[in-house]
């Protein structure tokens, strides 16, 4: 019963990763979807029956062969389409891997680079979902629920 309303709702529970390199720049991938690049924290779906952490070790493995050493939960983020078509809600954490040296698995088809950014470029990008208000308080607050307006495109 649980199965089918997710699928049919669309409710979507991603798990991402904010890593900074020892500038304090934070760690982006870039996807291709639908002819459309945005920018977004690393990290993806939790499959049934999986754990936040374990979902947000092996999808930094299989995205970017990133090995986590610690994660510390951040904030919750609520993303919902006023078309009534999906509703996402992500799982931040901040991540300590390591090493640094990420690299896009041959498997990936959507993420077509990787980049760290400074805090004043995150804020000019195109991000999904958009967490900006978290970047633009410096993270302040340990923990926080941030909803974002669904980004159309």
């Amino acid at each position: 019963m649980l199965d089918f309303f997710l699928k049919s709702k669309k409710i979507r529970v991603r798990v991402a990763a904010l890593i900074r390199n020892d500038k304090g720049e934070i760690l982006l991938i870039k996807q291709r979807k639908k002819n459309k690049d945005y920018w977004l924290l690393p990290g993806g779906g939790i499959e049934f029956g999986e754990s936040a952490i374990v979902a947000l070790e092996r999808e930094l493995k299989e995205e970017l062969n990133l090995d986590v050493s610690s994660s510390e939960f951040l904030l919750i983020n609520e993303s919902i389409d006023p078309k009534g078509g999906r509703h996402l809600i992500q799982l931040v954490f901040s991540v300590d891997v390591k090493k640094i040296n990420p690299s896009i698995s041959k498997k990936e088809k959507a993420i077509i680079e990787f980049a760290f950014h400074s805090i004043e470029s995150v804020l000019e990008l195109e991000l999904r979902p958009d967490i900006k208000s978290y970047f633009k308080e410096s993270g302040k607050e340990k923990s926080r629920f941030i909803k974002s307006n669904w980004v159309v495109g």
